[in-house]
């Protein structure tokens, strides 16, 4: 895997745990979360993505990686607890997060604070972490519920620096997506097999089908954390009709729509 697609995969998952933490902050009923639902709601949303990112082929199947689930408690008594053992990078963050938000409410009610870190875990071991942190300021207390993910830095391909031009084509066509694909490749003088060629060894695919997986991810995001019907959806990011992007999700990549869990209705229940 290459360090653009890996970027991306941290990227979609963090953006995804903010937009989680900014739906239960709204949420009517967050008063009376349960610590098995908020647990239940993060792994919801990693575990989705990551099987999304499968489907999609960003994530290889044969990629090697490990994980684990994480619970953490805070109170003012006994500091931080865990049910394993913590890097110390991972309690020097909580700590900062937890009583830099303490300290600038000290009324009541809830937080819910994303949580990513990167770490080093030895020489080559990268180690990336992704969570809730659940604050009570009347309690002073905390609870985060995070997912440690850890990969040897040899399967990270760093080479292709030399043809990061590409996330600025993207841009463009991000602006202009009427914009004709072999016109993005004159733009820096290229032929359109170099182009192409280039696109798939950045994005692992051709130009075109990496904007359809943008696009795929930016409509599961709306799935799973707003309260649109799906045709708006479909208009939003200008598929040019239902079973265009049905076709995508149910046929092309096999992930269909019940897989994705709708958070607004699960609240509304």
């Amino acid at each position: 895997m290459n360090v653009k697609l890996l970027s991306l995969i941290e990227q979609r998952v963090n953006k995804a745990i903010y937009l989680l933490s900014e739906f239960l902050s709204n949420s009517k009923n967050h008063d009376y979360l349960l610590e098995k639902q908020l647990s239940g709601y993060t792994d919801v949303v990693i575990e989705t993505h990551i099987a999304l990112f499968k489907a999609l082929n960003i994530l290889p199947h044969d990629f090697l990686y490990s994980v684990r689930e994480i619970q953490i408690y805070y109170s003012p008594d006994n500091g931080l607890s865990s049910n394993v053992q913590l890097n110390k990078k991972v309690i020097s963050y909580l700590n900062k997060v937890i009583g830099s938000t303490l300290d600038s409410n000290s009324g009541f009610g809830y937080s819910f604070i994303p949580l990513h870190l990167n770490f080093y875990n030895s020489f080559s071991d990268l180690s990336t972490v992704f969570g809730l942190c659940l604050i009570d300021h009347s309690a002073k207390t905390a609870q985060s519920f995070l997912h440690e993910f850890t990969l040897n830095t040899r399967q990270i391909n760093f080479s292709t620096h030399n043809i990061n031009y590409l996330d600025n084509v993207l841009v463009k066509f991000k602006s202009d997506p009427s914009v004709n694909i072999r016109n993005l490749s004159k733009i820096n003088n290229l032929s359109y097999l170099q182009f192409q060629k280039d696109c798939r060894q950045y994005f692992g695919t051709t130009f075109y089908d990496f904007t359809i997986k943008l696009k795929m991810m930016d409509v599961v995001e709306d799935l799973m954390f707003s309260k649109l019907m799906i045709k708006e959806i479909v208009y939003k990011h200008r598929f040019a009709e239902y079973s265009n992007m049905y076709k995508f999700f149910h046929r092309t990549y096999h992930f269909p729509f019940k897989n994705i869990t709708r958070f607004y209705y699960v609240d509304k229940a």
